[in-house]
């Protein structure tokens, strides 16, 4: 399985269940945290992506 085979709404669906689930267990200073060590995560992934759609072309 590869996150490229979900519909972009199977997607949003998962991501939200997701962020349910873990946000009924935690408590805010810990979801603090952890949604900004996601957003750190995703900024990364963005650059790694953008560097290699660079050394593509």
């Amino acid at each position: 399985m590869c996150f490229s085979d979900f519909s972009s709404c199977n997607l949003i669906g998962v991501a939200s269940s997701l962020a349910i689930a873990v946000g009924e267990e935690l408590d805010a200073d810990e979801l603090a945290v952890l949604a900004a060590f996601f957003t750190a995560f995703a900024d990364n992934l963005a650059i790694i992506a953008a560097k290699k759609s660079l050394e593509e072309k």
